[in-house]
């Protein structure tokens, strides 16, 4: 039997926890599209009503640190896209294969100020 530990709400506050169902549930606009939850490497997984009924209670932080979530969980959708936890602010970004478009174009320039596309740094933006 796992032991479930009540977080205070003024140190859920203070450490920005968050609950694992609310924010998937909060970054994916259609859950009826998830295929499955599980590691990135799909070693671990099950379908999202099972994951939801199981995980509908876990609280995790953020930002990582104490009781981050696992860097590997992906919630993967049936038209082949997924989303995944940002390494630095904690949330989950829907991300898709890149492909490469016909009309691509050649670029040289890749470093510049703070984060910036490859189209900004060449003047496409």
């Amino acid at each position: 039997m796992t032991q479930q530990v009540k977080i205070p709400k003024r140190m859920q506050e203070a450490a920005e926890w968050a609950n694992l169902v609310d924010e998937i549930e909060s970054a994916v606009e259609d859950t009826g599209m998830i295929a499955w939850v599980g590691s990135a490497d799909g070693h671990y997984g099950m379908n999202w009503r099972d994951f939801k009924n199981d995980a509908y209670d876990i609280e995790y932080r953020l930002h990582g640190g104490y009781c981050a979530l696992a860097g590997d969980l992906v919630v993967k959708l049936s038209d082949g896209t997924w989303y995944e936890q940002g390494k630095i602010d904690g949330h989950f970004y829907h991300r898709e294969v890149p492909t490469l478009k016909p009309d691509f174009k050649p670029f040289t320039v890749l470093v510049g100020q703070e984060y910036s596309t490859i189209a900004e740094l060449n003047g496409d933006d």
